[in-house]
C-alpha cells in the first residue's frame, strides 16, 4: 500500500475505539481498547485494557510483541484502516498506556468490500447517548450489520456515534459493540451501516445461534 496512506491515521478519532489483536506463535488475540493519539513518526498510543477486555492482559501485551490495529476512519462513510507493528513500551505511570510503534504503511479498505448474508433479525440499537432505537438487522457479515431503523426522526443525528446492536434470542440477550459509520434515509426509516468489534470467531458462533452459515461468505469471496 503507498505510504501516503499514513495521513489517515490523523482522522482515527481520539477515544474511539480500536480493534487490538495481539499476535502470538501460535494464535491470536483480539480486545477492544481506545485510540489516545500519536506522535508522527514516532508511536502510537493506545490506552491499555483493562481485565474484563482481557484477562491476564499483562501476560500478552509486552515489549516486542506484533499487533495489528484497526479502526474506523472519521467521515470516510465506512472506510477501516489497519496495519501491523510491534509494541515499543508499556507504561504504567501517570497511566497505563500502549506505546506501538509508528507503521510504515496502512491497509484501507471499506466495510462494504465484505460479502453479506440477508437476514430479517429482529433487534435494538442502543446509542451512546442511552437512547434505544427499534429496528432489523437487514444483513450480516463477520465485521458489521446493516441496521434498518423503524424511526427515521430518531436516524437524522446518530451517524459517527457509538452504540450497541443488542439481540434477544428468548435464552439471553446479546451485545454488539459497535460504530455508527453511514445513515442513509429511505421512505419508512433508515438504513445504518454498523461495524462491528466482535473478532470472526464471536460473529461466526453468533451467525451459527441464528441458523446463519458462515461458509456462504468464503464461497461469495473466492
Amino acid at each position: 500500500m503507498p505510504t501516503t496512506n499514513l495521513d489517515k491515521l490523523h482522522q482515527i478519532v481520539t477515544g474511539g475505539m480500536v480493534d487490538l489483536e495481539i499476535l502470538t506463535p501460535t494464535s491470536s488475540k483480539r480486545v477492544k481498547t481506545e485510540f489516545i493519539g500519536l506522535l508522527d513518526n514516532r508511536f502510537i498510543i493506545l490506552n491499555f485494557p483493562n481485565a474484563k477486555r482481557l484477562p491476564i492482559a499483562n501476560d500478552y501485551l509486552r515489549d516486542g510483541v506484533m499487533v495489528v490495529v484497526r479502526a474506523l476512519i472519521e467521515g470516510s462513510g465506512g472506510q477501516v484502516i489497519a496495519f501491523r507493528q510491534q509494541i515499543m513500551s508499556v507504561a504504567s505511570h501517570p497511566a497505563r498506556l500502549i506505546f506501538i510503534d509508528f507503521p510504515d504503511e496502512v491497509q484501507l479498505f471499506d466495510l462494504r468490500s465484505q460479502a453479506r448474508i440477508p437476514t430479517l433479525l429482529a433487534a435494538k440499537l442502543k446509542l451512546s447517548d442511552d437512547r434505544v432505537l427499534d429496528g432489523i438487522i437487514k444483513d450480516i457479515s463477520l465485521t458489521g450489520v446493516m441496521f434498518d431503523v423503524k424511526d427515521i426522526s430518531a436516524a437524522g443525528d446518530i451517524k459517527g456515534m457509538q452504540c450497541s446492536v443488542m439481540l434477544d434470542n428468548g435464552h439471553n440477550q446479546k451485545d454488539f459493540q459497535g460504530e455508527i459509520c453511514s445513515v442513509k434515509e429511505h421512505a419508512n426509516g433508515a438504513h445504518c451501516g454498523i461495524r462491528l468489534l466482535a473478532s470472526e470467531d464471536e460473529m461466526k458462533s453468533f451467525m451459527g445461534d441464528h441458523f446463519i452459515d458462515p461458509s456462504i461468505l468464503d464461497s461469495e469471496a473466492e
